[in-house]
């Protein structure tokens, strides 16, 4: 295989945009290494190069069932090991730990009939104020009438990762539209490559009606 034939075949930031990941591991001493090999052969696609005199070894994952497991294996082995890079979207991943914890949700998501159903969360409206307030706040009331009840409708959302959810907060008077803060803070979460994540997923789903105290 000649150098630019190499680059080709093995190139992480143009593989990793269109297949799940790409591992790339040199050889180890490790009594783990014999495993990782095995596991990292089972791969959508493995390339080893020489370089520098060094046996390194490239794996590409596809978007699978299988290859998210092949992955969550090999990295739970290489872990520690110095030289393991991981790309995915055509760049570089930090955390082996928040791409693990982002493959088992994947992993999850194909185990159900419909993905939505794992990966979605449905919300209140975000920019409600006694919606956000609700249960934050105690109020003590000392007129005799009692509370007047009236109904209120409230805005139902599907947000788009339930994985990120949980850690985001909406900017009110942000320039950037909705979809947009969701995916940025995806970015900054580390699920943004989740094949399963799309900020355009953010949309209204209906309304729910409650009935709220309110005193004259």
């Amino acid at each position: 295989m000649t150098s630019d034939e190499l680059v080709s075949a093995i190139d992480p930031f143009s593989k990793s945009s269109e297949h799940l990941l790409v591992v790339i591991f040199t050889k180890s001493s490790s009594i783990n290494f014999p495993l990782a090999l095995n596991i990292a052969e089972g791969a959508n696609r493995f390339v080893t190069a020489d370089i520098k005199g060094k046996p390194t070894y490239f794996v590409q994952f596809a978007k699978s069932n299988d290859d998210a497991g092949r992955a969550v294996a090999l990295l739970d082995l290489v872990k520690d090991w110095k030289g393991v890079q991981i790309f995915s979207r055509g760049r570089l991943l930090a955390s082996v730990f928040t791409v693990n914890m982002v493959l088992n949700c994947f992993i999850n998501s194909l185990s159900c009939r419909d993905y939505t159903a794992h990966c979605h969360e449905i919300i209140d409206d975000p920019f409600r104020e006694d919606v956000r307030s609700s249960g934050l706040s105690l109020s003590i009331n000392l007129v005799t009438k009692p509370p007047i009840k009236q109904k209120v409708v409230i805005d139902r959302f599907s947000f788009p990762c339930k994985h990120l959810y949980f850690h985001f907060r909406f900017q009110k008077d942000h320039p950037a539209s909705l979809p947009d803060q969701i995916q940025a803070g995806a970015v900054n979460y580390g699920c943004d490559w989740c094949p399963n994540f799309s900020p355009d997923n953010w949309k209204k789903v209906g309304e729910k009606e409650l009935f709220k105290d309110f005193f004259e």
